[in-house]
């Protein structure tokens, strides 16, 4: 079984407009509703493509009812502890014109200490049935960076493989508790080396030093297990560059692209199917909608 924690959860409202211009009015054509939080995404594509999963998290207000119903709704397994305030609400724009998006992110409510402590002891009990243990997201101003490290030193505890996806301190912090897997996009690694990645030799070096503060780390860079000499290159968003003569694919919107890769990448080490991990064959069940990061998943398998 794989479980994700998401500390942050959010309600990501996605609109589309013919082209955004600032100070005006703008009318809006299309719009998407969807749970959000990496964490949750995971367990959402998990579930879809028939593996077991349990999303964890903290929730408030009638966004994180929202949460809870469209989890529901998809029979994604989740257990929530509530928290005064409200989930937070991120909010992307997307140009017809140009496929530019433009997202906001909120910074999410306040985690009081006993609420923080109640999930802690919730993981404790499931991870013992657990394979794999997602951490995924950031974290909420009022928590510690050291939290996600934490989490991390459990899980290894616990005997399962640890995923950690996120980002700046928090993910300096959790290498040091040594994750099994993490997924750091281009931008992401230029933070934690504190220097400019130009060009594929500098990448791939990146991603054998960033292997070497892990235990097997996998970052964005292809998943090849600590092979990352063999694995594509990054553009500046996460996704890798297409290989030269390869078909090009239509993108449409970049929202939880490297999610899909999380999940991917768990669904392979947690199946219950003897570690076969997922038939290649399930991943068009990911790609109903546009703003959701399963389109992304059947990359793992190419």
């Amino acid at each position: 079984m794989i479980i994700t924690l998401t500390l942050n959860p959010a309600v990501d409202e996605t609109v589309w407009v013919d082209r955004l211009h600032p100070g005006e009015v703008h009318r809006v054509y299309e719009t998407h509703l969807d749970p959000a939080g990496k964490g949750i995404n995971a367990s959402r594509m998990v579930a879809r493509l028939g593996c077991a999963t349990i999303a964890f998290g903290l929730v408030a207000g009638d966004a994180g009812d929202m949460v809870e119903k469209a989890l529901r709704a998809e029979r994604v397994q989740h257990h929530f502890v509530r928290i005064p305030g409200e989930t937070r609400i991120n909010f992307t724009v997307v140009e017809k014109e140009s496929g530019r998006a433009s997202s906001f992110y909120a910074p999410g409510p306040d985690i009081p200490p006993d609420a923080l402590a109640t999930l802690e002891q919730m993981l404790g009990f499931w991870m013992r049935a657990g394979r794999v243990l997602v951490l995924a997201g950031s974290s909420p101003p009022s928590v510690s960076t050291g939290t996600y490290a934490k989490y991390v030193r459990a899980g290894r505890e616990a005997g399962i493989q640890v995923f950690l996806d996120t980002s700046g301190d928090a993910l300096r912090e959790g290498l040091d508790a040594r994750p099994h897997l993490i997924k750091p996009n281009v931008a992401e690694a230029e933070e934690l080396l504190g220097r400019r990645l130009e060009g594929e030799a500098e990448v791939i070096e990146a991603a054998r030093e960033l292997s070497r503060r892990a235990d097997r780390a996998v970052g964005d860079f292809g998943f090849k297990k600590g092979a990352f000499a063999a694995a594509p290159v990054l553009s500046r968003d996460g996704f890798p560059r297409p290989r030269e003569g390869s078909r090009p694919k239509q993108r449409k919107i970049s929202v939880g692209g490297g999610t899909g890769r999380t999940s991917g990448a768990g669904s392979r080490r947690g199946s219950d199917r003897f570690g076969r991990g997922v038939d290649p064959s399930l991943w068009h069940r990911c790609s109903d909608h546009r703003t959701q990061p399963c389109r992304t998943f059947g990359r793992i398998f190419k």
